[in-house]
C-alpha cells in the first residue's frame, strides 16, 4: 500500500508553489512594463511639453481673434478702440463657449458607449469559481484523509482493546495434551 503524504505536505507545496507564481508572474511584469514605463514617460513629457505650447499658441490665436473681432467691430460700427476690443475679447469669448459646449456634447456622447470590460470580468469570475472549486476540492481530499487516519487509529485501538481483553495462544511454544492435563508425555516414559 503506497504511503499516504501528510495534508501539511500539500499545504506546504501549495504554499510554496503560490509564492513561486506570484514571484514570477512580478518578475514578468517588470520585465516587460519596466521599459515601456520608461518609453512612456518620455513620451508623455513631449506630449505634455507639446501641448503646453499648443495651449499658449491657442490663447495667443484667440487674442487674435478678438483683436479682429474689435477691428471689424470698429470698422463696421465706427466704435472707439476701447469698445471695440472689449466687445471684440467678449464676442470671442462667446465663440469659445459655443465651441466648448459642441465638443462637451460629442463627449457626453461618447461616454455612453464606454462600456464596462464584460469578457475581462466575466474570465475573472471563472477564475475565482475554478480557484474556489479546487480549494473545496482540496479541503475535502484533507478531511477525507483526517477521517480515514481516525478511522484507522480507531481500528488499531480496537483491535489492541481485543487483544487485551482476549489474549491469543502462542503458537511458539508447541502444547501437547499430557503436559496441559499435568499426566506424562511419550518423552517421560522413555526416561
Amino acid at each position: 500500500m503506497a504511503e499516504r503524504q501528510n495534508p501539511k505536505t500539500f499545504v506546504d507545496n501549495l504554499k510554496v508553489d503560490t509564492k513561486s507564481v506570484v514571484m514570477d508572474n512580478i518578475a514578468l511584469a517588470k520585465a516587460e512594463v519596466v521599459p515601456a514605463a520608461k518609453a512612456a514617460g518620455v513620451g508623455g513629457g513631449m506630449f505634455g511639453a507639446a501641448g503646453y505650447l499648443a495651449a499658449n499658441a491657442a490663447s495667443l490665436l484667440f487674442l487674435a481673434g478678438g483683436v479682429g473681432f474689435a477691428l471689424w467691430f470698429s470698422h463696421l460700427f465706427g466704435w472707439g478702440p476701447l469698445a471695440s476690443v472689449a466687445l471684440g475679447f467678449v464676442a470671442m469669448a462667446l465663440v469659445l463657449l459655443i465651441l466648448a459646449g459642441i465638443l462637451a456634447m460629442i463627449g457626453k456622447g461618447k461616454m455612453k458607449q464606454v462600456k464596462a470590460p464584460e469578457a475581462t470580468i466575466q474570465e475573472a469570475k471563472v477564475t475565482v469559481a475554478t480557484l474556489k472549486d479546487s480549494l473545496n476540492r482540496g479541503v475535502n481530499e484533507v478531511e477525507a484523509n483526517i477521517r480515514d487516519r481516525k478511522g484507522l487509529a480507531s481500528a488499531k485501538r480496537a483491535a489492541k482493546d481485543v487483544a487485551t481483553t482476549f489474549p491469543a495462544q502462542r503458537t511458539d511454544v508447541p502444547t501437547t495434551p499430557a503436559r496441559a492435563t499435568g499426566g506424562a508425555t511419550s518423552a517421560d516414559a522413555l526416561k
